[in-house]
């Protein structure tokens, strides 16, 4: 049969199921309909949305058989792998693969959608049909035999008893290890004979003939002890953590080593099988995209629980393959670009192991880092007791376990190198060309990232203390700033900003970013010399001047991130301080200041970020030192703020005025913020030209930048983009839940009014002791040198004499250091699914071809779906 002859037979038979009813009895109608050789591009385009809803809501018995058919195809191919019936394999997993999706619309996750006969067919038993061959209903006996001598305190049950859903996940597991069709025929030469469970696929091995289990290093050992983790033996009975047989795990790297005897090397002739089964997968675990958000809960997906409970099958051995085959992929040197079709399909089989793997982890209850041993095979496991707690998930306590610093360098060295791909491919000039394929999993790569800073303590003071952490730095400021305006890349920011706010609560991560940044970015960043700590600072002033409105609740995340660094920044470069201050100034602007009630924690949060650096890195920092000096005037328009002028500026800028109630009336003159800011600069310049500072005025319009010309431009761009996004400081406005007293100083319009109470706290709260005291001695300094000079002074004199000024005795009683760490809970939680799967759906509706798009958007109930012409524009 030809390939147009069996594409017009396939369609003609998705025809007949949607407008006819065909009796399960038919034989000749189904064994025909299996054997058509169709590819994965044919079953998705020929079984449409609209025809797979059709065949749910109006011919559900067609889609039951449909789907109960293959399933029991796919059972049977896992119990008799035979070469002869992989093609008809790959078409039942393609139609499951397509169908699933469709059934859980209507799932047990939907709410209100949820349908009782999609409830019978997945999670009913006895759904086989008993006429079908004799031959089926044994292979089917077979499989749930082998499925129900890996549960957990189970009693011996017929095959019916088990629901379909459970069928089809174990069987997608097993098939991504099935001999000669997704890895190596394996066969252990000084194996013993174990009839009772060998069977010719070669999954049951002698433990002790195909496991390598290194010893622990005493440098492993110590870095444990440091993190507060004993290794703890279990006697009894347990779950082994380790990947048996080792021969059929894809790629060495973590948990299986090179040095392996079993362990026979990566192959990629299985690629294209591996990618079939592992879509079936992730449609097996979509159903969280049909519920509702308010609704969802990470323990109740049944399918979730199915592909990571203790019994799922080859669960460590899947484990390992999909986070070593993405962790051990070598971009090429253009950026992880890919032309031909071998590498293309590896490329995709990369991508869609992170894929698979975030979603694994991404359900359940975190995984116990503490490592344990059994002491009968001396692996690491998991007790029984552990096993059968409420969410729990094997993939989540095989992350959290990772334990060695070989293992932990591998996983740091494969998240870098594919993080570099983002920015090295731009500086080669290729991204984009012709039909070249490359790298787009960056976001995958990222969420994988937080999963391990978040589940393996070992791995966060791994990669602080061993590594070069500036490695993940550069590629997430780099993203970060070229996304910063990117409507469908704003939660790429998020995630990069909770990254940095994670890792900044370390004090070996404020040290280690001080080494000195020499990469080139091919990105529109102000030339700077500095460290990588200048870096972080110069990326986050653009992202807050320059970004989009929807990055707005971020600012006060973007501002701890540098007071977190701040008490070990030793030496600020030009740019980054005239940055730090200019942040200062926008933030003290009445535009922001009286934006909100809480606003005024940006201030406070900058203020302790000159602080930390004079009372604690004053020796280097000289250019952020001249950088207050010269913005004297806000510091000092500040600290004599009173009621009556906060006020005046308030009605100025926000077109308010208070009346004697104390409420406030719409002006009709409302100025943009760029006015504002304009104006202020105007008016610093003149006063200072009216009060002697004329003497170094020749520095104020370079000092920054190397060109005053680009650095005018540049001021210009962040001022029109603000006024582009005006701006309301609402990112402390529902802090710990909300602040109902928020309103009592808002008038009718929902306007922030300042009030005596308000200013007296906004004092009390603001630390600026430390940079008045500064400012009060070291300005007299700078005047006396100008006054000798008669005004010619060059800026490194300036910064020489700041240099050798001594501040013992003139400044406070040092500060303690005050460090804030990222603290998860469940809001964030529900971020972080949303946001994955978000970018899930993008990857599989917009990253696919015309016809591929696995998740079709009208039934997504997690999110909200644009249309698609606006999602392809977007991605």
């Amino acid at each position: 049969m030809g390939a147009s002859a069996s594409r017009e037979k396939f369609r003609e038979s998705v025809n007949a199921l949607v407008e006819i009813d065909v009796s399960p009895d038919d034989a000749d109608f189904w064994d025909e309909l299996w054997k058509i050789p169709s590819s994965a591009e044919e079953v998705f385009e020929l079984i449409t949305p609209e025809a797979a809803r059709q065949l749910r809501d109006e011919r559900f018995d067609n889609l039951a058989t449909l789907f109960t058919q293959a399933t029991a195809q796919v059972c049977q191919i896992v119990e008799t792998p035979y070469n002869i019936y992989f093609d008809q394999a790959l078409n039942c997993v393609r139609v499951l693969t397509r169908i699933l999706p469709f059934l859980l619309e209507k799932g047990d996750l939907s709410g209100e959608m949820e349908d009782e006969l999609v409830e019978q067919l997945c999670w009913g038993t006895g759904r086989f049909d008993k006429d079908e061959e004799e031959n089926e209903d044994e292979d089917e006996d077979e499989v749930g035999d082998e499925n129900k001598s890996k549960k957990l305190n189970k009693t011996d049950e017929d095959d019916e008893n088990e629901p379909l859903a459970l069928l089809v996940v174990h069987a997608a597991m097993h098939m991504l290890f099935l001999p000669q069709f997704t890895c190596d025929f394996f066969e252990e030469p000084t194996q013993t004979s174990n009839s009772s469970n060998d069977k010719s696929k070669g999954k049951s091995k002698s433990k002790s003939s195909t496991t390598f289990v290194p010893e622990e290093e005493p440098t492993d050992k110590e870095m444990r002890i440091e993190a507060g983790l004993s290794l703890r033996v279990v006697d009894g009975p347990s779950v082994s953590l380790q990947p048996t047989p080792a021969g059929i795990v894809w790629c060495a790297g973590c948990g299986i080593f090179p040095e392996d005897p079993s362990y026979e090397g990566q192959t990629r002739k299985y690629d294209r099988n591996r990618i079939e089964v592992l879509r079936l997968l992730l449609a097996t675990c979509s159903d969280p995209l049909f519920c509702a958000a308010e609704d969802y809960n990470p323990v109740l997906s049944r399918w979730l629980d199915i592909a990571t409970a203790a019994d799922a099958p080859n669960a460590a051995c899947l484990f390992y393959s999909l986070l070593n085959t993405a962790m051990s992929f070598e971009p090429s040197t253009g950026g992880g670009i890919v032309s031909n079709v071998t590498d293309a399909s590896h490329l995709k089989l990369v991508e869609l192991s992170l894929q698979i793997l975030i979603v694994l982890l991404d359900c359940g209850a975190p995984g116990d880092p503490e490592p344990q041993v059994s002491r009968s095979t001396d692996q690491s496991c998991v007790d029984y007791d552990t096993c059968n707690k409420n969410g729990f998930n094997i993939f989540r306590s095989l992350l959290a376990r990772i334990r060695t610093r070989r293992e932990l360098s591998f996983l740091f060295d494969g998240i870098v190198r594919l993080l570099k791909t983002s920015y090295e491919g731009k500086k080669s000039g290729v991204l984009g060309g012709g039909s070249s394929k490359y790298l787009q999993c960056h976001q995958e790569v990222l969420i994988l990232l937080w999963k391990l800073l978040e589940e393996n303590p070992l791995f966060l003071q791994h990669i602080l203390t061993q590594m070069d952490v500036n490695e993940l730095v550069v590629p997430m400021c780099f993203m970060m700033f070229v996304h910063r305006r990117d409507p469908a890349r704003i939660g790429l920011v998020h995630i990069c900003t909770f990254i940095l706010l994670k890792l900044s609560g370390e004090r070996s991560f404020g040290v280690n970013v001080n080494k000195p940044c020499l990469v080139k970015l091919p990105c529109e960043l102000p030339l700077f010399t500095g460290s990588h700590a200048d870096l972080i600072g110069i990326v986050l002033h653009k992202l807050i001047v320059n970004g989009a409105f929807k990055l707005v609740p971020l600012y006060s995340c973007f501002i701890t991130v540098i007071a977190n660094m701040s008490p070990y920044w030793r030496s600020i470069s030009l740019v980054a301080s005239v940055k730090m201050v200019n942040l200062f100034e926008l933030f003290s602007s009445p535009k922001f200041l009286f934006s909100s009630k809480l606003a005024y924690k940006n201030l406070s949060l900058l203020l302790e970020v000159f602080n930390n650096m004079i009372q604690y890195q004053y020796t280097g920092n000289q250019h952020l030192v001249y950088a207050l000096i010269r913005r004297k005037d806000v510091f000092g328009r500040l600290a004599s703020l009173n009621l009556s002028r906060a006020q005046g500026q308030c009605e100025k800028v926000y077109g308010v005025k208070v009346n004697e109630s104390g409420m406030v009336s719409k002006k009709k003159n409302k100025k943009n913020i760029a006015t504002v800011v304009k104006k202020s600069k105007k008016n610093n310049k003149s006063k200072s030209k009216g009060e002697g500072e004329s003497k170094y005025s020749d520095e104020d319009d370079s000092y920054g930048d190397d060109n005053s010309e680009e650095e005018e431009e540049e001021e210009d761009d962040d001022d029109s983009s603000i006024e582009e996004n005006g701006f309301r400081s609402d990112s402390y406005a529902n802090e710990d839940g909300g602040d109902e007293e928020d309103d009592d100083d808002e008038g009718e319009k929902g306007y922030f009014t300042p009030t005596e109470d308000w200013l007296n706290e906004l004092k009390a709260t603001l630390p600026m002791e430390t940079v008045t005291r500064l400012l009060q001695h070291l300005i007299p300094v700078v005047d006396e040198l100008c006054s000798q000079k008669n005004g010619v002074v060059d800026e490194t004199e300036i910064l020489e004499v700041l240099k050798d000024v001594t501040l013992v005795g003139l400044l406070p009683v040092p500060h303690a250091i005050v460090i804030r760490k990222y603290q998860p809970n469940q809001y964030t939680s529900l971020w972080f699914t949303g946001f994955m799967w978000g970018v899930l759906f993008l990857r599989c509706t917009c990253g696919e071809g015309e016809y591929m798009k696995l998740f079709d958007g009208d039934g997504i109930q997690l999110f909200q779906v644009a249309n698609t012409g606006e999602l392809l524009h977007q991605h």
